[in-house]
């Protein structure tokens, strides 16, 4: 029979490694087939015919023949380590098998032979072994993690060096126990681990924050991760559990957060002082004209030049009221002030305003004024928007150097309008849109978003508060309107105010009281305001209109005045009294004089508490600071709604 060539056939691919040789009976290669590596200096065709001792030694010995022989089945064949000599001198270590092939009968017809390099299969052994040892290095090195192998029924079967540092539990000690005996009571009483390993086995993945037990009892916050590891055919081999100590995170997380809390309070402090020093500055202005105008009014009283003096005394009023406003655009900011709607016209607004407007902006800025003459009124307060105005008109003066153009120009829209690039209120059918426009220097997108933060500005220190826009800002917001900043850097700036101009709303507004002097006599008061000074003052401009006046300078005080009485007509007090404040005791007289008027003065009205009930038609508010008129005219509405 001529000698076989295994590999001219179309057999599967031997590992690169192995080679695989037919013997005859007589232990004669008849057929071989040789991976890539182990015979790749011989032509196999030299290899038919030779003794399969001669292939790996000098000897000739047949003892392995002898040893698959007298195997018990061929399922245990004959095996030797030895040295395959190439014929250039090369040597290799191999492990040599030989199965004995039998015919039906049990007689041998020959022998098949298996070489393996035993050389490249310790090679792939020691890089096994490396890539575990850097594995468990790797794992052991992490010291924030606790990391461990578990079984299917979530059993420990390896632990790091990180678990152990962090629980306490050696290898030896948590080796075949249940993960679930490191949770806290009572997330072992609800059989969390359960859950995670059903979670995990189900989706790949489970998580969990929970407290975790070290060995000495104490638990720590723990973040919990399992994550289902499977064998290369699907089936589920175990999982990993990783376990990471959040102790630290959230210390570190407290941390932060009082850091934080410092930097906001510091700010608060900054803000404070920028606050302050602009406000100084204003009020000082506004105090010297006051100062310097009662001078001249008591000089020109000591001339006897009343003319003159009652000119000074007007001019003092009139600053005295500029201050007055300061404040109120400061309540406004921080939207403590109620809004006090009134029936304003803009263009009776913008046409009174142009000659201050001129003298603020100075000779070199152009002042260009337009509106339409049938602008519907708006349900706002005209002082507050003059205010506005002029803030807006200083910030453009100031981003034009002092040179340029200024343009105010007015027109109504609806939310519906394609030119309104912000949202409105829907509840409201028209808007007065106010734009007003410079050619100045502009803003740079970032400045722009930033323009209406309380106290954030562009200009040197000491050279502005920041509080210009954030209070034009809060104004329009409240009165239901909305803002808009369009600008670029080189190319000027728009401001669009838009105020609503409900026509309902004006409708029902209140009347706006006018008598100068209404008549009041015979009316029986009592005044309660622990200042002394608005206290006297308020009662003798009451004693002069015929009032029986009673005064008191705190609220246990005005309780013991009310109850010596059979009979009020009106209660004016301060809402910040000692020992008990405006509210209680409007409350408190009204269970004795259920038809008692009220009159509260505040310096900061709570917006949410003046839109409440309680101011029903017996009770107003009076905002300070207010002249006598306001005073007398809410006083007039009362006591005349009681005759009624």
């Amino acid at each position: 029979m001529s000698p076989v060539l295994l590999h001219d056939s179309p057999p599967r691919a031997l590992p690169a490694d192995h080679a695989v040789f037919i013997l005859d009976r007589h232990g004669y290669v008849a057929a071989v087939q040789a991976g890539e590596t182990l015979f790749s200096t011989h032509d196999p065709k030299e290899l038919i015919g030779k003794y399969y001792a001669s292939l790996y030694s000098d000897s000739h010995d047949g003892a392995l023949l002898d040893s698959a022989l007298n195997a018990i089945s061929s399922d245990h064949p004959a095996r030797l380590e030895t040295w395959l000599t190439h014929h250039h001198g090369q040597r290799i270590h191999v492990e040599v098998s030989v199965h004995a092939l039998k015919s039906g009968d049990g007689s041998v017809h020959g022998f098949a032979m298996v070489m393996r390099d035993l050389q490249v299969h310790k090679r792939m052994q020691d890089h096994l072994r490396e890539c575990e040892r850097r594995f468990r290095l790797f794992v052991n090195d992490v010291p924030d993690y606790a990391i461990c192998m578990l079984d299917v029924r979530g059993n420990v079967r390896d632990w790091n060096l990180g678990a152990q540092r962090m629980t306490g539990y050696t290898t030896q000690a948590v080796a075949g126990r249940s993960f679930s005996t490191f949770f806290h009571e009572p997330q072992r009483i609800n059989e969390l681990s359960r859950q995670l390993l059903r979670t995990a086995g189900q989706s790949g993945r489970a998580h969990a924050e929970c407290e975790f037990r070290r060995a000495d009892g104490e638990s720590f916050p723990a973040e919990v991760i399992v994550e289902a590891v499977h064998e290369s055919d699907g089936s589920l081999l175990g999982f990993a559990l990783i376990v990471h100590d959040q102790a630290q995170q959230r210390l570190a997380e407290r941390r932060l957060r009082e850091a934080r809390e410092q930097i906001v309070h510091a700010q608060k402090i900054e803000a404070i002082g920028h606050l302050t020093g602009g406000i100084a500055h204003d009020f000082n202005n506004a105090l010297q004209g006051i100062i310097s105008s009662l001078e001249l009014a008591s000089l020109s009283l000591d001339r006897r030049h009343v003319g003159q003096a009652k000119r000074h005394v007007v001019v003092s009023l009139d600053a005295a009221l500029r201050a007055g406003r300061l404040t109120q655009r400061l309540l406004s900011l921080a939207r403590r002030r109620n809004a006090s709607s009134q029936c304003t016209c803009v263009a009776k607004v913008l046409s009174s305003m142009r000659e201050l407007l001129d003298r603020t902006l100075g000779d070199d800025i152009t002042l260009e004024v337009s509106f339409p003459e049938d602008l519907p009124p708006l349900a706002c307060d005209s002082g507050q928007l003059e205010s506005a105005l002029v803030n807006l008109a200083v910030n453009a003066r100031d981003a034009m150097a002092g040179h340029g153009h200024l343009s105010m120009a007015c027109r109504t829209c609806t939310p519906e309008d394609s030119g309104v690039q912000v949202a409105l209120d829907r509840t409201h059918s028209v808007y007065v849109e106010i734009t007003v426009s410079d050619d100045g220097t502009g803003m740079s997108e970032e400045i722009r978003r930033r323009a209406l933060e309380p106290f954030f500005t562009t200009k040197p220190e000491g050279h502005g508060t920041g509080l210009g826009l954030s209070m034009v800002y809060g104004f329009v917001t409240q009165y239901g309107g909305a803002m808009d900043i369009r600008s670029m850097s080189g190319a000027g700036t728009s401001v669009l105010l838009y105020l609503p101009c409900d026509e309902a709303t004006l409708e029902t507004l209140p009347p706006k009281a006018t008598k100068p002097a209404p008549d009041l006599r015979g009316f029986r008061v009592l005044v309660v305001e622990d200042n002394e000074t608005i206290r006297q003052s308020v009662a003798t401009r009451l004693r002069q209109l015929g009032c029986d006046v009673h005064e008191a300078a705190s609220g246990d005080q005005a309780l013991s005045m009310l109850a010596t009485g059979s009979s009020w007509n009106l209660l004016l007090s301060d809402v910040d009294l000692p020992t008990m404040d405006g509210y209680a005791l409007c409350r408190q007289a009204r269970k004795q004089f259920p038809a008692l008027r009220v009159i509260l003065m505040t310096g900061y009205a709570d917006t949410d508490w003046l839109e409440g009930s309680t101011l029903d038609g017996a009770t107003e508010a009076l905002i300070k600071p207010f002249d006598m008129g306001d005073l007398l005219a809410k006083a007039q509405l009362l006591l005349q709604s009681e005759d009624s």
